[in-house]
């Protein structure tokens, strides 16, 4: 890895971070120095970027975690703080992707319980750690759709867990800024990743209409969503707690959709 130390001599607990922007998330803090631990149901993706970032010179380990089930998640951080001694930060990224056989009803549990509960879940069980550390930060990856915009992309269980993580956010902020510990959220547009278009492939139809809404033209990077994270997660952002940041290409100020074709 190049050497980085924003992060050097501590510990990151990225969840989701098999792949998209965890994993980005959890090479970028790697190579600040971090030691990961990346938590996910995907064990083959989850060992291919611990070993990619091994490759590089970090230091990363893997945890299977289902993050619909509260146990998991709250054990998930003990082993976090066990691996260096304490937790100095926590992404929260992971959402679970309901099959297409699920009911309704089954598409709003599983996509609340993973997507805003167990964001609650970690960073409660998280906080006294990440205020031990001296350096504690927590944060949680919204998206635009819902919590800064309703767009017809996005499902009412998606969004409305994305906009929960705003209140979530601001919640944790007051509750544990006295001990230290803070609190930010970043709500992501649309980001080059395969639910919208893997890099070299074809760019579909719905994905080139969103893609040209946004004032800057083009798909956010995965990196780029990494490099807002690191900055919140580290002392760089040490008087910065409560906010939701948004990395949308202008999306949300100032989309546009007059020359948009909506075929």
């Amino acid at each position: 890895m190049s050497a980085g130390s924003k992060l050097g001599n501590r510990t990151a607990l990225v969840t989701g971070g098999s792949s998209g922007i965890g994993a980005a998330v959890a090479e970028c803090f790697a190579a600040e120095g971090a030691l990961v631990m990346i938590a996910d149901i995907d064990d083959a993706g989850g060992a291919a970027v611990v070993r990619g970032i091994e490759g590089k010179g970090g230091r990363a380990v893997f945890r299977h975690v289902d993050v619909t089930v509260r146990a998991d998640v709250r054990a998930m951080v003990h082993a976090a703080a066990a691996l260096g001694g304490g937790l100095n930060i926590l992404c929260n990224n992971a959402m679970s992707n309901p099959s297409d056989h699920y009911t309704v009803d089954e598409r709003w549990d599983v996509m609340l319980e993973s997507g805003l509960t167990a964001y609650w879940a970690a960073a409660t069980e998280a906080a006294p750690i990440l205020a031990r550390s001296g350096h504690g930060a927590i944060v949680s990856i919204a998206s635009i759709a819902g919590a800064r915009i309703g767009i017809d992309f996005a499902s009412e269980a998606y969004s409305a867990a994305k906009a929960g993580i705003l209140g979530l956010t601001r919640k944790l902020a007051k509750k544990y800024g006295r001990d230290g510990v803070r609190a930010n959220a970043i709500c992501p547009g649309i980001i080059e990743t395969p639910r919208w278009r893997s890099p070299d492939s074809v760019e579909p139809q719905f994905a080139r209409r969103y893609r040209q809404m946004a004032p800057l033209g083009r798909f956010g990077l995965p990196s780029e969503v990494a490099a807002l994270a690191l900055f919140l997660a580290s002392d760089d952002a040490s008087y910065i707690t409560g906010q939701d940041l948004a990395i949308d290409g202008g999306f949300t100020t100032a989309y546009h959709f007059e020359s948009i074709a909506f075929d």
